[in-house]
């Protein structure tokens, strides 16, 4: 089956100038966990997640939680947020982001979802244009 016709045609998405307090409200409005980048042509450019921002904001911070004698320090998250809400994304974006075709089987979104071990992967048209998502859940639903 395409990767069309199981698809979420959610066309959720930023540009790379909007400032990190504005992500936040997008990713926290659309209970999203991450968003696909695009250009003003509607292509896609890269991705950002909510991990990208904790990243920016405390360096490290993901290697530190697997240390036992680590406690997190919520306050300085929240300094570090603060002090970067209101540059624009572009300094945090994944510029490497993997997507598949309307066209692609949906094998190929099942296998880049499991392997890389994402949520969702973007889908974009033969030019390159975000047209949709495929979920995880998409996934369940269509292979149950």
């Amino acid at each position: 089956m395409k990767v069309s016709e199981i698809m979420t045609k959610d066309l959720t998405a930023v540009e790379k100038d909007i400032p990190v307090r504005e992500l936040i409200f997008i990713l926290n409005n659309a209970e999203m966990p991450n968003v696909p980048v695009v250009d003003e042509d509607g292509i896609l450019t890269g991705f950002i997640s909510e991990k990208d921002l904790i990243r920016a904001a405390l360096p490290g911070y993901f290697e530190m939680l697997h240390s036992t004698s680590f406690i997190p320090d919520m306050n300085q998250l929240s300094r570090k947020l603060t002090q970067i809400a209101d540059e624009p994304i572009e300094r945090f974006i994944q510029t490497a982001v993997m997507s598949v075709s309307e066209d692609d089987d949906d094998l190929q979104a099942a296998d880049l979802i499991i392997r890389k071990g994402v949520k969702n992967v973007p889908v974009v048209d033969a030019d390159g244009r975000l047209v949709g998502r495929v979920r995880r859940i998409d996934l369940l639903r269509h292979f149950l």
